[in-house]
């Protein structure tokens, strides 16, 4: 009994949170729309470099005296 009135409390208080579901009148444009933006995030993964390697994993920085540090920057 104390289980279904705390349930019911809870239900209460946050029904306010609660969203409507979203009806789509027009899903051809929706899905239109999706590609788009799937597109136009795809041509930044064209734009990223990758990261040059500048030091060997053992340190922190580059060390002239580390012939790994050296080889990596090759």
């Amino acid at each position: 009994m104390i289980k279904n009135l705390w349930k019911k409390f809870v239900n209460w208080l946050f029904s306010w949170q609660r969203k409507e579901p979203v009806i789509l009148e027009d899903e051809e444009k929706y899905l239109e729309e999706e590609k788009a933006r799937a597109d136009w995030a795809e041509s930044f993964k064209e734009i990223i470099e990758p990261v040059k390697i500048d030091h060997c994993g053992t340190h922190l920085w580059y060390k002239k005296s580390c012939p790994e540090c050296r080889e990596a920057i090759k």
